[in-house]
């Protein structure tokens, strides 16, 4: 059995509703706590809540970077980020987690992220070149992290 390696925050706007995912994203969590300290945060959905959107999204911004204070390293997830492959973000988390211990991956809300939150992040990474809602997004993002450390402990997923 692997040692937890470093420490993985997702931060992300708003709240997971389906069980579905719920149930996913609760399948993963345990997985990844077999690799390294994982941490979930949410923050306040501010969109569609009668306050104009440039307004939502700069509250957003400030609650994510809130959440990501003492990460090493803030990564965005968003279309116009890196398309790595899964060996590649296998490669690409060693090695952040090797220089900076602590990385902070954040997914936000339906209208993206305020220029503040872009101008404080290290990295911008893409699942796809596709468009997902948040819920899945999330899921597909905890897959891939728990596919990596897979991949970097040489152990067969697939199977």
């Amino acid at each position: 059995m692997p040692q937890p390696v470093g420490h993985i925050d997702l931060i992300a706007v708003g709240k997971v509703r389906s069980q579905a995912w719920l149930l996913a994203q609760a399948d993963y969590e345990k997985r990844l706590g077999y690799y390294t300290r994982f941490n979930l945060v949410e923050v306040k959905d501010f969109v569609g809540r009668g306050q104009p959107d440039a307004v939502a999204v700069q509250k957003e911004g400030e609650l994510l970077l809130k959440a990501a204070e003492g990460a090493g390293r803030i990564i965005l997830l968003m279309p116009e980020g890196k398309h790595p492959t899964s060996p590649g973000l296998a490669r690409y988390v060693r090695q952040q987690i090797e220089i900076y211990g602590r990385l902070a991956f954040l997914i936000g809300g339906p209208l993206g992220f305020s220029d503040q939150v872009i101008a404080a992040a290290h990295d911008h990474l893409s699942l796809s070149p596709l468009t997902f809602t948040h819920e899945l997004a999330r899921v597909i993002l905890l897959e891939q992290l728990y596919r990596a450390f897979t991949i970097l402990n040489n152990e067969n997923y697939h199977k």
